[in-house]
């Protein structure tokens, strides 16, 4: 299928040559001012209730009034409360009150709620939040949902909780058809190449949960790596401390913009394909694999040219290039200063090896289980499928027969044998309304500690870009010259 892995170019910009490209007209999804939060698990963090309000209120997160004096388009979120029966929709008002006091920055306050104070607790790391009765001294599990994650509950309540309304019959339709993986009949018989490694076994049972919870808004897709895993890490730790990137969820598998200035969505990189690539390298052109990942449509694939459960144990790359060189440059290109660069890039390889992660390639040390594999489930709103994603044949051809996408997609046929292309652009990648990840790792030591690697890496990154100034300079080279209204200069990791 080409290189299913499509790894970060070669290639990176050089810095100094960056040009401040000219702000492109706003359209329908544009939506780079809503501030950029990984597409993750839930739950997830009062930023999400804090970009809600912020963007309902007109201004950016920092405050600012956007460009034009428009509101910008809200986060939707939902605030929930743990009550016996499960977890209920905060009542409108009380969500209101909740999302104004974590707009401000505040992680402990006191509502009024129904005539009871009630001291809310956000402070903790994992994004959870409390509900505590002053008088009573209950107290009850709050969290933050991203509206669509769940199927939310029907029942009325005694606490904060509220009758949410109904989905619509488009995506009561998709769930109608169920997970994607498994519709048309689809045989889960590829699942038992998986049979003896438990760990294997336990992360595809979360993939399939997370299928079965999102099928109704979101469609999914399958994208496996290897050696490019670092890569994808360093980059997820830059736009954590540049763009508020929850990382601790997902890697990030593209992040300089500027890249994506002349192909920004798939009918694009369609035309660019069929005029430039289809004679010239097809796929595995640098100027493709800047911007596009190879994935397959079903957790359960067969083909053509990958199984994802066979692929996952061993990964898939290409090796067509300096993986050491392409970390040097995307350094540089993330403007860490050049004195710094290969002793930077020397102590993250290092870390990793530390971690449990394959650096073979890097000129570091393979994983000890020899798993070098990942994979990456992808899942993106239906109405951006068409914008972001095209069907393809191995190494990158349109498959028309499968054209548009977004109509096989939503139907209840197998997706068992069929690849895709999509276009990686930051701009949907960093949003949790449009794209969301989760990653799993074949490698038991590095999925288990892949969480406290990330922390390590963005506090190593954090020093490096340690002053304002060029931490506005490395924002502004990797966004391509014009930032979000919302951005500030300061360590985003505060805002995230």
């Amino acid at each position: 299928m080409g290189c299913l892995e499509s790894k970060a170019a070669a290639t990176y910009a050089d810095p100094s040559k960056a040009s401040a490209a000219p702000a492109a007209a706003k359209d329908e999804d544009d939506d780079d001012d809503l501030g950029w939060v990984a597409g993750d698990a839930t739950p997830v963090t009062p930023a999400r209730a804090l970009a809600s309000h912020g963007a309902s209120a007109g201004a950016g997160i920092d405050g600012r009034n956007v460009a034009g004096g428009a509101a910008e388009t809200p986060l939707d979120v939902r605030v929930q409360i743990e009550l016996e029966g499960g977890w209920r929709d905060c009542a409108p008002e009380e969500t209101k009150q909740i999302c104004q006091h974590l707009s401000r920055g505040a992680s402990v306050f006191q509502i009024n709620a129904r005539g009871q104070n009630y001291t809310i607790d956000f402070s903790g790391s994992d994004g959870s939040g409390k509900q505590t009765n002053v008088s009573t001294g209950k107290s009850r599990k709050l969290r933050v949902l991203d509206v669509g994650d769940e199927e939310p509950a029907t029942a009325e309540d005694d606490g904060l909780g509220t009758a949410p309304g109904d989905v619509s019959e488009e995506v009561a339709l998709q769930k109608s058809y169920g997970p994607q993986s498994k519709r048309g009949g689809a045989s889960m018989h590829p699942f038992r190449v998986l049979e003896g490694n438990e760990h294997a076994k336990k992360c595809f049972a979360n993939f399939e949960a997370n299928e079965a919870r999102l099928c109704g808004e979101w469609a999914v897709f399958y994208h496996s790596y290897s050696f490019a895993a670092l890569i994808y890490e360093v980059h997820a730790a830059v736009g954590s401390v540049l763009f508020r990137f929850r990382s601790q969820y997902a890697t990030l598998p593209r992040i300089l913009v500027h890249e994506f200035n002349e192909t920004p969505d798939a009918p694009s990189l369609v035309k660019r394909f069929n005029s430039e690539f289809a004679t010239n390298k097809r796929d595995h052109h640098p100027d493709f694999r800047r911007v596009g990942l190879s994935v397959m449509c079903s957790l359960a694939s067969t083909g053509p040219e990958a199984c994802v459960a066979m692929v996952f144990i061993a990964g898939y790359s290409c090796k067509d290039l300096s993986f050491r060189g392409v970390l040097e440059n995307l350094l540089e290109s993330c403007y860490v200063p050049k004195a710094k660069v290969k002793k930077l890039a020397d102590e993250i390889i290092a870390m990793s090896e530390k971690h449990g992660l394959d650096v073979s390639q890097f000129g570091g040390k393979a994983c000890q289980s020899g798993k070098a594999g990942h994979l990456m489930q992808l899942f993106i709103k239906r109405h951006l499928v068409d914008k972001l994603v095209y069907a393809a044949k191995p190494y990158g051809p349109v498959d028309e027969e499968r054209m548009p996408i977004s109509n096989w997609m939503n139907s209840n046929n197998s997706f068992q044998v069929g690849q895709a292309r999509v276009v990686a652009h930051p701009k949907y990648f960093m949003q949790a309304n449009s794209v969301r990840m989760f990653v799993a790792s074949a490698d038991p030591t590095f999925h288990r500690n892949r969480q406290a690697f990330q922390n390590e890496l963005i506090q190593k990154l954090a020093l490096i870009l340690g002053e304002p100034s060029l931490r506005e300079r490395a924002a502004t080279g990797i966004y391509g010259g014009t930032l979000p209204s919302w951005w500030t200069s300061e360590d985003q990791r505060k805002l995230a």
